[in-house]
């Protein structure tokens, strides 16, 4: 009986997953952990396949394999939590993307400042790693920056991609955990911590807690980094606009989102400083439109397929 599910989702990342799968067991050797690997291609299975050549080979994990035929992340995660929480051993449920691996010791800085903070979730910093050689921008700009934050209790956090959820945490909430809506958009992950933060929960979290996460030459591109600091703009005021419903909720957040505009407007002056950081100034006057998009209605029919895998 494993106390500790370690989470994966993956759609199509073959390799990427097997990378991960082989750096677990040197960080997580422990006798209480779980790997839950949650296949979201019933079709072609390349992370079931690869979940099953290293079992074959000895693997030094337990592995639970789940396929989860719905697309998307809200599937695939409302699965994974579902397949955890059925095991009353269950207290730790531990997030981390298929195109990510562990650094040493991210584990056991995970559980030790649940521990010693008392939290109902935890989070760490992510590491970018760079496919081939990466632009001096695109390495410095804030897509790709490993946030900082002082080890202990913290304010909101923004992702799941290196989470450890307790099994309270998700008894302060109610099901579905990950809301279908934000299947095709994006931010479901801040939607659910956003609703934890409003039932009382307490965050964390712990520097050393590190895990790196694969950046192919395709998003060091800056057509690549403005769309997605345009996306961050659209699913950040989603989450927003969902936990302040009505039309006076979407005033307020229209004032808001106008008035940044204006402000990220004035400051686009700064990019003719020396030493500006010209991409993070564009981003981040890209992300007040973004916000005004999915103020208009328009935020959640961006993608087609709504799967992830091709983000």
């Amino acid at each position: 009986m494993a106390s500790i599910w370690i989470a994966i989702p993956t759609f199509r990342r073959p390799d990427q997953l097997r990378h991960l799968l082989e750096t677990l067991p040197g960080v997580a050797d422990r006798h209480d952990v779980m790997v839950l690997v949650a296949e979201n291609d019933p079709v072609r299975q390349e992370g079931s396949a690869v979940v099953r050549a290293l079992l074959a080979d000895g693997y030094g994990l337990p592995v639970t394999l789940l396929t989860v035929a719905q697309p998307g992340l809200c599937a695939v995660r409302n699965a994974i939590a579902d397949a955890a929480l059925e095991d009353p051993a269950m207290r730790f449920l531990a997030m981390i993307d298929d195109d990510e691996w562990p650094q040493p010791g991210w584990l056991d800085a995970l559980l030790i400042c649940q521990a010693q903070v008392g939290a109902d979730v935890v989070a760490g910093p992510v590491d970018s790693c760079f496919v081939g050689t990466a632009p001096r921008w695109a390495r410095e700009t804030l897509v790709f920056r490993a946030e900082q934050r002082p080890w202990g209790a913290t304010g909101m956090l923004w992702a799941s991609n290196n989470l450890l959820v307790t099994r309270r945490a998700f008894e302060m909430i109610a099901r579905p955990f990950f809301d279908a809506r934000f299947n095709r958009s994006g931010g479901e992950d801040l939607d659910f911590l956003t609703r934890l933060h409003e039932a009382g929960a307490r965050f964390g979290w712990s520097p050393d807690a590190r895990v790196s996460e694969w950046v192919p030459v395709e998003r060091a591109r800056l057509s690549w980094v403005l769309k997605r600091m345009w996306r961050i703009g659209c699913t950040e005021t989603l989450a927003r606009q969902k936990a302040l419903p009505g039309w006076t909720g979407t005033a307020r957040l229209l004032v808001r989102s106008i008035a940044i505009l204006g402000l990220r407007t004035a400051g686009l002056a700064t990019l003719l400083l020396p030493g500006a950081r010209r991409v993070d100034i564009a981003g981040q006057w890209v992300k007040s439109w973004g916000r005004l998009y999915a103020l208009a209605g328009r935020g959640r029919s961006r993608r087609g397929a709504g799967h992830y895998g091709a983000l």
